[in-house]
């Protein structure tokens, strides 16, 4: 038969007064056996700390000190410093010639040494990086970064600018900015981190905004819009006519005007047939030349291109 839940107490307190009574001595209890030390405890004795191995790296220290982290690292004797990326260095500081002792991140795997990074810098700009397009090409944080010698105070790159790190592996993209019409990257006016999170993003290309429109009206405002007519390319996105890094054509044009035009508008209204230019006018037949040789360019009438919010323009006149 089983107690109810209430009347086991009951009983049990009703045991131990007629024991108390009886004077019968409580049940001794065996003694515990000895518990192993807790594993921090023994991972602990492997450390060394920041100035043993200063000792010998006397120049990554020195280098280091100037840093973001050698600041952490030095700064509070409590933190771990060095170990903290590098791992436990007692078997290296009792045996220092022996290569395969050496606590080096760069002989890590590359997964393990952006995991190495991770440890701290594990959100904000670095919340997309797993699974991002570079981290899925093998590269790892150390492949931009240097922690002992930066080339940059800021995000502690190996180059001395952001663009030269990303030029480093987007050659064709350097290319571009050479050409006659650019975004001021070469003149250092902006960088690709401007617009592109190199660490990761949510959306093609890497791109900080929640789309290309939306990352070119934060410097070209005055194309956002809304407009009382607008131009439908402009409002599905800027690169339908621009190309982001560089062009040989004005303004960013993927060709020049009025082939760019021609591209959507090649049989309404106006003439489909092309600019060409051909017919030259000469000094025996000067009505010879085309009307459109000169100053018969389309945004020489149709001004607002993106966009008007004249009452009288619903063909983008101003």
């Amino acid at each position: 038969m089983r107690l109810p839940y209430l009347v086991v107490p009951v009983v049990a307190g009703a045991l131990l007064a007629a024991a108390s009574i009886s004077g019968a001595a409580p049940p001794q209890q065996e003694p515990a056996e000895p518990q192993p030390a807790p594993a921090h405890a023994a991972t602990a004795a492997a450390y060394v700390g920041a100035e043993t191995c200063a000792a010998c790296h006397d120049s990554e220290a020195t280098h280091l000190a100037g840093t973001p982290h050698g600041k952490a690292a030095f700064g509070r004797l409590s933190d771990l410093g060095c170990e903290t990326c590098h791992g436990p260095g007692a078997a290296h500081a009792e045996n220092p010639d022996d290569p395969a002792l050496h606590p080096r991140v760069d002989r890590l795997s590359v997964a393990a040494q952006s995991a190495v990074c991770r440890t701290c810098h594990d959100g904000g700009q670095q919340m997309f990086w797993q699974g991002s397009r570079h981290q899925m090409r093998g590269l790892s944080c150390i492949s931009c970064h240097s922690v002992h010698a930066p080339k940059t105070e800021q995000a502690q790159l190996k180059t001395a600018t952001v663009s030269e790190q990303c030029f480093a592996c987007h050659k064709d993209v350097r290319a571009e900015t050479w050409k006659n019409s650019h975004h001021p990257i070469r003149e250092g006016k902006i960088s690709c981190s401007d617009c592109h999170n190199p660490h990761g993003a949510s959306t093609p290309k890497l791109i900080r905004a929640v789309s290309v429109n939306d990352q070119c009206y934060s410097c070209h405002a005055e194309k956002r819009g809304p407009f009382l007519w607008d131009h439908p390319p402009v409002r599905e996105s800027c690169l339908t006519c621009h190309t982001p890094h560089g062009s040989n054509h004005l303004k960013l044009q993927k060709t020049s005007v009025p082939y760019l035009c021609q591209q959507c508008h090649a049989n309404t209204r106006h003439p489909g047939t092309l600019y060409d230019g051909l017919r030259v006018p000469t000094l025996e037949d000067p009505a010879r030349g085309s009307n459109r040789v000169f100053n018969r360019a389309c945004l020489d009438c149709h001004a607002a291109i993106h966009g008007s919010n004249h009452p009288s323009a619903p063909y983008l006149a101003h």
